[in-house]
Order: structure tokens, then C-alpha cells, then sequence
């Protein structure tokens, strides 16, 4: 499907952990644009999430689960951490 944006692939990133983190990028951008957070709490949650570790899918014993791309992952997140920082400095 070309409008994916995180393909699947077999190896990469454990699914549900993903879109744990994404989600939790997106709570955040979300209170940012709302103001309902201070500068310290805003830098202490974004640690947290940065913070917490994506595992490989898992599989059987020879084959490998099938999970998110890292590549596209990691440009996602990279995308989310740009709008976060713009966000910071208005």
C-alpha cells in the first residue's frame, strides 16, 4: 500500500509499543497546543517518552514477527520530535 506511513515488515518494531509511543507524542502535542502544561513539565514528559525503549517484533523460533519498519519509525518519531520543538519555541 503506498500511503503507508509505517510499513510492515518482517523484523522491526514490537506494533504495540509503537503506537504506545506515538501516542504518547501525540498527548503531548496535544496538551502543548492547549497550554495546559509548564516548560519543566513539558521537558520532564518528553525525557519520559524518549526514554522508553521500543523492542524488536517478536516471533517463532526461526522466523522473525512481523512489526513496523525502524526506518519509517524513526523518521515518524524524528517528524514528531521536530513539531514538538517548534512548538516549544513559539
Amino acid at each position: 500500500m503506498e500511503n503507508e506511513v509505517l510499513r510492515t515488515v518482517r523484523g522491526g518494531y514490537d506494533k504495540g509499543a509503537v503506537i504506545s509511543k506515538l501516542d504518547s507524542y501525540n498527548t503531548l502535542l496535544l496538551m502543548i497546543e492547549q497550554g495546559a502544561l509548564s516548560d519543566a513539565a513539558i521537558n520532564a514528559e518528553l525525557a519520559k517518552i524518549r526514554a522508553s525503549p521500543i523492542p524488536k517484533a517478536k516471533g517463532g523460533l526461526i522466523l522473525k514477527g512481523s512489526g513496523f519498519s525502524v526506518e519509517d519509525t524513526d523518521k515518524y518519531i524524528a517528524d514528531l520530535e521536530k513539531k514538538i520543538s517548534e512548538k516549544i519555541m513559539l
